[in-house]
């Protein structure tokens, strides 16, 4: 191999004598490329040989090939229990691979062109939800699965990646990385190269199926090894063949044009999982329903409903039941004296950030759970701790527009605060970096009241009139009242322009905030 081009310096085996004996030691390996990333990504394209390989990646080539090809042990295997019931294969690199793996993941990606199918792997904002949202209110869905996605991917697969576009890398240096990035011939499911040498695998099936989508006038993406097609018309047979059960229903298969675009890729399909979906039903991507734009599935709510009241009453108990379900594992395989209860708090903090991710942190269900959680623990993970302000309950909430801030608004928060009221005015509770959205609707919700001036200003401003309508819908579900009107100048012609208020008393605000918090304090007083 010629090293002449390459000088490692630091990165070179040093030799030390001791007790007459000579010695060679490895330098340790650093978790992150040292150099210059964009020159590294650069020098990535048409690499030839195990050194140039080794440049790039800061080691030696001997100790580069000695942790390939000499080093046993170099991935630890286990099985992970699936929610039907069957096992999952993780193969996690150990050590010096997985550094080197993570080394090289980044070069890899920077030259892997996202196809706009493609959700799964390639950040950007894309992923299970932007999947979803392909196929939202359609009138039928098919969803096809591939088998062992990963573990299709062989060894000479990924040595063809590497030497041809966009690497175009000579024989010895794709050997060499191609070695690096698999194990027992084919990739690894736990490697942090395998998800971008997937995509890559896989993109002339992309470019297959996106071909059928278009001449079938289909929208097609794939997350990962879940392929989705959606329309507005029925399948033909050609993409979908079904055979009707003795119970009536049927039993789906991907059809012959789709079958042979998928074998030819390489890959191969899952038949068992095969689905059809008609709008009548609730039609399900990546485990979100997309009958009516993207949610997130009512059991999930409700499960995760269930594992805080569990939580709640037992938590070791609840993590008991939760590991049988989960991980399907029998009560003799439990060590009960190592639980504490953290197994049961990540799922549920698990499935609070899937919430969070698909619907925003304005989701009503999403906050009841977080103020839930926030009563059981005292040290939340961050997500969920920051909304800990935000569920105290207000006493007063004072809706306004910015022209009846000072002479209005102010002067009543001010002798609210002085009775000790508290109350919420967007000056005072909405902070730098803060989502002003968020706040104002989770005050409207905790408030006990909410006075809405109301002025010529205000009533031809959107957003007081969105927080009004707002409480008035909230009012429909409650006995009680929850919005008190405050006019500013004639109170029954204003309410003429507002049918919706038409039917409530009213005060009027005329410089007598102090009169008006007295009025307000006594009403609490009696609540």
């Amino acid at each position: 191999m010629n090293q002449a081009n390459f000088v490692f310096r630091d990165f070179e085996p040093k030799k030390f004598s001791y007790s007459g004996n000579q010695y060679w030691v490895n330098p340790s390996l650093s978790h992150e490329l040292a150099g210059d990333i964009d020159n590294a990504i650069q020098q990535f394209i048409g690499l030839k040989t195990s050194a140039d390989l080794a440049s790039i990646l800061e080691v030696p080539v001997g100790q580069l090939l000695h942790i390939l090809y000499a080093q046993n042990n170099q991935y630890t295997s286990f099985e992970v229990k699936k929610k039907s019931g069957k096992s999952r294969l993780i193969e996690s690199p150990r050590n010096s691979i997985r550094i080197l793996q993570n080394k090289v993941r980044p070069l890899i990606e920077a030259h892997y062109r996202v196809k706009k199918p493609v959700h799964g792997f390639v950040g950007g904002g894309k992923g299970i939800v932007s999947n979803a949202e392909q196929h939202k209110k359609k009138n039928y869905l098919l969803n096809i699965d591939l088998q062992d996605f990963f573990h299709s991917v062989n060894f000479g697969r990924v040595q063809g990646i590497f030497r041809n576009t966009p690497f175009n890398m000579g024989k010895s240096a794709a050997t060499v990385l191609a070695q690096l990035c698999t194990y027992n011939q084919r990739l690894p499911q736990g490697a942090s190269t395998s998800p971008v040498l997937s995509n890559l695998a896989a993109a002339s099936l992309d470019k297959k199926l996106v071909k059928i989508a278009k001449r079938h006038h289909l929208t097609y993406t794939r997350y990962a090894d879940d392929i989705t097609f959606s329309s507005n018309k029925p399948f033909s047979t050609m993409l979908v063949d079904r055979e009707i059960l003795e119970d009536g229903t049927y039993k789906y298969r991907a059809g012959k044009l789709i079958d042979q675009a998928v074998e030819d890729s390489g890959f191969k399909i899952n038949h068992s999982k095969t689905r059809v979906q008609h709008k009548s039903q609730r039609q399900e991507v990546t485990g979100l329903v997309v009958n009516d734009g993207v949610n997130v599935n009512r059991k999930f709510i409700r499960k995760t409903r269930a594992m805080i009241n569990e939580w709640r009453k037992d938590i070791l108990a609840a993590e008991i039941r939760f590991i049988k379900e989960r991980y399907h594992a029998d009560e003799a395989e439990i060590d009960v004296s190592k639980l504490d209860g953290s197994i049961l708090k990540r799922a549920v903090y698990g499935h609070l950030s899937f919430i969070r991710m698909v619907k925003g942190e304005e989701h009503s269900p999403y906050l009841t759970l977080c103020k839930q959680v926030l009563e059981l623990d005292g040290n939340p993970p961050d997500f969920v701790k920051k909304l800990k302000g935000i569920f105290n309950m207000y006493d007063v909430f004072i809706c306004h527009a910015s022209e009846d801030k000072e002479a209005v608004a102010t002067p009543l928060y001010e002798s609210l605060t002085k009775l000790g009221i508290n109350t919420f005015i967007d000056s005072e509770a909405i902070k730098w970096g803060d989502s002003l959205v968020s706040k104002i609707n989770t005050a409207l919700k905790k408030s006990k009241y909410v006075v809405a001036v109301i002025s010529e200003e205000s009533i031809n401003k959107s957003w007081p009139m969105k927080e009004i309508n707002a409480v008035l819908s909230l009012e429909i579900g409650e006995e009680n009242t929850k919005l008190l009107p405050l006019m500013v100048g004639d109170g029954d012609a204003l309410l003429k322009q507002l049918p919706l208020l038409g039917d409530k008393l009213f005060e009027s605000f005329n410089n007598n905030a102090e009169e008006i918090a007295r009025k307000l304090a006594e009403r609490l007083q009696k609540s």
